[in-house]
């Protein structure tokens, strides 16, 4: 439940604020000071997350929002409740009359980025702090049955498929025809294939160090490369990445800043596999990719980071068919995107 707090509702704030570490004591006097705004996000006695700060008045009589903090307890994020806490802040600063909200944050929090990203905000500065600006539209009233704050803000949908895989599977080939249906059904649509982003050398370390600089590599360009994209006009991307953990999505979640991603892993026996490598790779990077087919695989609860799988046992554009099937045909896809894009 979120919750906005009102006078009466010191010990709820008193609770929130022992949470998240803040200076205990200052409720009563916050929440009677003019213009001060706050939400708590509660399972019943467990306090999950908070935001909080103003709602200013201006010397022309306009009037914005300042968010001074949102924070989500670890156990409880990647649930949503950030960003429900952000749209309700936003959704009663605009039935208050206020038309614009700003918001900084550091400029190395990913996390946050992407929300804010994500809910249509506007980067006004970068450096150590980078700030975003966000257009309210102050004739929206949120429906009774839906989070607080949905649609205190203009979105513009975005998607994204990621197909992920072992080296050979058909990540790229397969992502080239989903591309392309995408394309012909007339949908501005960018195709990337991530190991293309991380074309660099030598590494700067060997071993597991220096692997993680490609993956960082991978992470940021692709994060510019999108955001190329989006400026455009792109509403769609297909991306071919290998994604083997929850924190590897969460990062290529974070790169495709404000859009809707669905994993999808592509699989194959490994015959077909082996087959495929041979006739694309040779020497070391093929003994290398073989070498990883004999490894044991993880534990599937551990690394279960997909939302659905194909086999692909088919023509590439038969199995981009069954793709777009399973989230949306093409055209679906389309209107989906454009309802959000025009929604409020």
């Amino acid at each position: 439940m979120i919750s906005r707090l009102a006078a009466a509702d010191v010990r709820l704030l008193d609770r929130a604020m022992g949470r998240f570490g803040a200076v205990s004591g200052g409720a009563q006097a916050f929440l009677s000071s003019p213009g001060a705004l706050a939400f708590v996000a509660s399972d019943g006695d467990e306090i999950l997350g908070w935001c909080w700060g103003y709602h200013l008045i201006r010397p022309d009589t306009s009037s914005m929002l300042y968010l001074h903090r949102l924070e989500v307890a670890q156990e409880h994020r990647r649930r949503g409740i950030g960003k429900a806490l952000l749209r309700a802040f936003m959704s009663a600063g605009a039935q208050a009359g206020a038309s614009r909200m700003f918001v900084t944050t550091g400029q190395a929090n990913g996390p946050a980025r992407a929300l804010y990203e994500s809910l249509g905000g506007g980067l006004a500065a970068q450096g150590p702090t980078v700030s975003y600006w966000f257009v309210l539209k102050p004739d929206v009233t949120p429906s009774a049955s839906a989070v607080p704050g949905a649609g205190a803000v203009q979105r513009s949908g975005c998607r994204a498929l990621l197909l992920t895989g072992v080296a050979g599977v058909g990540k790229s080939t397969v992502a080239d025809e989903v591309g392309r249906a995408l394309t012909g059904a007339g949908h501005v649509t960018a195709v990337v294939d991530i190991d293309l982003l991380a074309q660099f050398g030598p590494p700067p370390s060997v071993g597991p160090a220096g692997g993680r600089v490609y993956d960082e590599l991978k992470y940021v360009n692709l994060a510019s490369v999108w955001a190329n994209f989006r400026a455009a006009g792109a509403r769609f991307v297909v991306v071919a990445a290998a994604v083997e953990s929850v924190t590897q999505r969460q990062r290529y979640t974070e790169s495709l800043a404000g859009c809707e991603l669905t994993v999808v892993r592509l699989i194959a026996d490994s015959d077909t596999v082996r087959d495929r490598l041979r006739q694309r790779d040779t020497g070391p990077k093929l003994e290398r990719h073989l070498r990883a087919l004999d490894r044991p695989l993880p534990s599937p609860t551990r690394t279960a980071v997909e939302d659905f799988t194909i086999t692909n046992d088919r023509t590439p554009a038969e199995i981009a068919a069954k793709i777009l099937a399973r989230v949306g045909s093409a055209d679906q896809l389309g209107r989906s995107v454009a309802d959000r894009a025009s929604t409020p």
